[in-house]
């Protein structure tokens, strides 16, 4: 069973089906972010000039679009939100910002582990939605851990271990397979906050919370399995044609 509802405003408000296209976050800090964002690309070497451009569209897609205002409103467009974090705008940088990278990509599995499950632990999830300090706190830290997974995966010294190559992404598919399981299958709402905001679009909020788990497993748990097992399979045929020379 879920407390009562908070009634605090989450970070990009709340918004309905009928107005949702309109509401764009025009947060200056997060604009200014952007436009540092927007002159590190033009100043990029044509390298990773590309990269850096697609983090740039991911960031305005992200936290100026009305996607924003969505992921509040609605528990499986908030899901969708953090699989576009972690999947695209957290690769996007680890591609644009090759040199910068640290640490090992089975630690930061883990770490991206963590703050995404964080994420779900209902007192943790009313405190990103009441605070905004706390939204961005859960914000930059699974976009930053994910950003490091990315950057060390990429690696190209990472390929001389394959069975790191294949783990780290092995876990994250396991984390995000049991947050997609938790959520699909729960028999009541979870998440106080969204109890009289699905409304807004005409959904409850047992089948919006069922469908976010839907998304977490078809759009984090499968890449990151099939990921895995492309690795496994590379490793395989390594070995193969080890023991035939």
């Amino acid at each position: 069973m879920v407390s009562g509802a908070s009634l605090a405003v989450p970070y990009c408000g709340l918004t309905a089906a009928d107005r949702w296209l309109a509401e764009w976050n025009l947060d200056p800090v997060v604009l200014a972010a952007i436009g540092v964002a927007i002159v590190l690309a033009v100043r990029a070497d044509p390298t990773v000039r590309r990269s850096r451009w697609a983090a740039c569209g991911l960031l305005v897609l992200l936290w100026v679009s009305p996607l924003c205002a969505a992921s509040a409103t609605l528990l499986s467009v908030r899901v969708a939100h953090h699989m576009i974090v972690m999947l695209l705008l957290a690769p996007a940088l680890a591609l644009g910002f090759p040199k910068l990278r640290a640490g090992e990509p089975m630690t930061w599995a883990i770490g991206a582990a963590l703050t995404l499950s964080a994420w779900f632990v209902p007192a943790v999830y009313s405190f990103a939605w009441d605070w905004d300090a706390g939204y961005w706190l859960l914000q930059l830290g699974m976009l930053g851990a994910a950003w490091q997974f990315w950057a060390t995966w990429f690696d190209p010294a990472t390929d001389e271990r394959p069975l790191v190559m294949t783990a780290a992404p092995a876990l994250l598919a396991m984390v995000m397979g049991f947050v997609g399981a938790l959520l699909t299958f729960a028999p009541t709402p979870l998440f106080s906050e969204h109890i009289f905001t699905t409304v807004l679009f005409d959904v409850s909020p047992l089948a919006d919370q069922q469908l976010a788990g839907l998304v977490m497993w078809t759009g984090g748990m499968v890449p990151m399995a099939l990921l895995a097992f492309v690795r496994l399979g590379s490793m395989a045929k390594a070995a193969q044609e080890r023991a035939q020379c």
